[in-house]
């Protein structure tokens, strides 16, 4: 790997290591009041970015060390492996997710915000250690010691500690399962960065639901807690629905009769295990709340139409597009692929808008239907897989080469997630991240680099055109969200109760993703709207002074200060 290359690596670990960093030193080890029981997270945290910090600027490439029982050939290509994203990118989202969160703590259910960021260092710190290339009994010792000190000294009620124990190992070796599952399972779809956060996000959320199970609260049937139980409870189910389907027989011509029937048991007994847990655990009929969630209101009947209107013009808009002659122009594909973006934006963002609650359940039914139809394609059921392949290799690049085409998975998941999280909180800017990032930013920095970018980035096929059109086109798109949800703020720098801060938290959260989009490998789709949902958080929903945006805005002017030269020296040296 040559110096540019590990210049650009070492700037983009900058922004999210910055983010944590911050964050921990400026709300605590997370924003609780005992931060005591706290500090041993934040530590371990510390220790893995130093970790990060040095292997950018050392001679260990990030491709050195594999995960135990797969090969190199079975990562996406031509991107390095992002093996800090793995072990950073959870535990910051996981960290933002409790600033302003505290006060609910005491009355959540399942694994709680503070749990889940516990649970989510954990993930991190063995995932880090057994990729360090340490001996095999060193890294087993690291890992056994950072298992028990999170359990012993973290941030748990007290006298449950054979439980927190069995908690935490349980979350370090089912992550380590489930990322080694989806890199031998789906090969060439995802780097080691992607496929650990993947396999780290799904532990946390079935950790949630089987402790939701084994503390039930029947009768609690609050928006907020519904609304996970159900994307947690559904994601099960569409997975029982994806095993049920890998056991058709498999017919690659033709309807098949067989392969119907195996498609309708598939479902029937997906939405059959979904409603069975949900009502296990409240006490309630599931179907009935979502059809009174979604239908109950005018607001809601109202987006639904204007779901079933945009979806039937795209549709006959991308049928048409299909009969036309593929073209080889770079420009036509981009035109295409963005699009999808655009319409992201016209679907998502005024749905929030006008009821979150609703966009949320949309996104879980998306999600399922998604997973759904990608397993038909894979398997090809019914001899469906041959036309749906036809028509998504359209619109793919050269990221979707495995076995499963991640674009519009990874376009989905990063406007959803932002949206889950925030879980109908009403935090505009944080829970629209994804949708403005990927939906607006991104598509004008693709145009506009493509199009009018002559100046590129250092080890990187990105513009400085397409970066200040990503970084102009994201500041407008903010503030524009923050006036149609209908407030306002009196100065650039003082603080609103609904707002935190005004325009320098904004500046300084897209010109920080406008560089990350640039300078990382990994798929854009996934690490920029998790980033800037916690750089949100952090730096303009934030009720205390606005020293924090200073220094970011301090140290990002300094980091771009310093001469090449200088870093050049300093790898050499380290």
């Amino acid at each position: 790997m040559d110096t540019a290359q590990r210049l650009r690596l070492y700037y983009e670990a900058c922004i999210p290591m910055g983010l944590l960093v911050l964050g921990m030193f400026h709300y605590g080890f997370p924003p609780f009041d005992d931060t005591t029981l706290t500090l041993v997270p934040g530590l371990l945290m510390c220790i893995i970015i130093t970790y990060y910090l040095y292997n950018r600027l050392s001679s260990n490439t990030d491709d050195t060390h594999v995960l135990l029982g797969t090969q190199t050939s079975m990562y996406r290509r031509r991107a390095d492996p992002g093996r800090m994203w793995g072990g950073m990118l959870v535990p910051l989202v996981m960290f933002a997710l409790n600033i302003g969160d505290a006060s609910d703590e005491k009355h959540s259910v399942g694994l709680g915000a503070c749990g889940a960021w516990v649970l989510s260092v954990a993930m991190a710190w063995t995932f880090t250690v057994r990729l360090s290339g340490l001996s095999l009994g060193c890294s087993w010792a690291l890992c056994v010691a950072g298992i028990l000190a999170l359990a012993l000294a973290g941030p748990w009620e007290r006298g449950n500690t054979g439980v927190h124990v069995c908690l935490v190992a349980m979350s370090a070796i089912a992550q380590h399962m489930g990322t080694q599952f989806v890199v031998r399972k789906l090969p060439r779809s995802f780097t080691l960065g992607e496929a650990a956060a993947i396999a780290q996000g799904i532990c946390l959320a079935l950790l949630d639901l089987a402790a939701q199970l084994f503390t039930r609260k029947q009768g609690l049937v609050d928006p907020q807690h519904m609304c996970v139980l159900v994307l947690e409870a559904a994601g099960v189910g569409t997975a029982l629905i994806v095993c049920v389907l890998y056991m058709a027989p498999q017919h690659s011509q033709g309807v098949s009769v067989k392969d119907t029937v195996w498609m309708c048991v598939a479902a029937g007994a997906g939405a059959g295990f979904t409603t069975s847990i949900i009502a296990f655990v409240l006490g309630a009929n599931p179907m009935r709340w979502i059809v009174l969630a979604v239908l109950g209101s005018q607001t809601g009947r109202i987006v639904l139409i204007y779901w079933f209107m945009l979806m039937a013009c795209a549709t006959a808009i991308y049928a048409w597009c299909a009969q036309t002659p593929t073209s080889s122009s770079k420009l036509m594909l981009h035109i295409k692929r963005k699009s999808y973006h655009i319409l992201a934006v016209l679907l998502f963002a005024p749905a929030y808008i006008a009821t979150p609650l609703v966009l949320h359940i949309g996104f879980t039914i998306a999600l399922c239907v998604f997973v759904c139809a990608e397993s038909v394609r894979v398997l090809c059921l019914n001899g469906w897989g041959t036309q749906m392949t036809h028509f998504m290799r359209r619109f793919t690049d050269a990221r979707d080469v495995g076995l499963v085409v991640t674009a519009h998975f990874y376009l989905l998941v990063g406007c959803a997630v932002p949206v889950w999280l925030d879980n109908t909180r009403g935090c505009v800017e944080a829970a629209l991240a994804g949708v403005l990032a990927l939906g607006v930013a991104d598509t004008c920095a693709s145009l506009v680099g493509l199009r009018f970018g002559s100046i590129k980035w250092p080890a990187t096929v990105k513009t400085v055109e397409g970066t200040g059109a990503f970084i102009a086109s994201l500041v407008v798109a903010v503030e524009c969200v923050r006036w149609a949800k209908g407030f306002g703020y009196d100065t650039a720098f003082g603080y609103d109760e609904m707002l935190g801060y005004g325009l320098v938290g904004s500046f300084v959260v897209c010109v920080a993703m406008g560089v990350l989009e640039a300078l990382t490998d990994q798929n854009d789709n996934l690490v920029i709207p998790l980033t800037m949902y916690a750089a949100v958080k952090m730096l303009i929903h934030s009720d205390t002074i606005s020293w924090v945006s200073v220094v970011v805005v301090a140290a990002m002017l300094a980091m771009s200060l310093i001469p090449h030269s200088t870093l050049i020296q300093l790898h050499s040296v380290l």
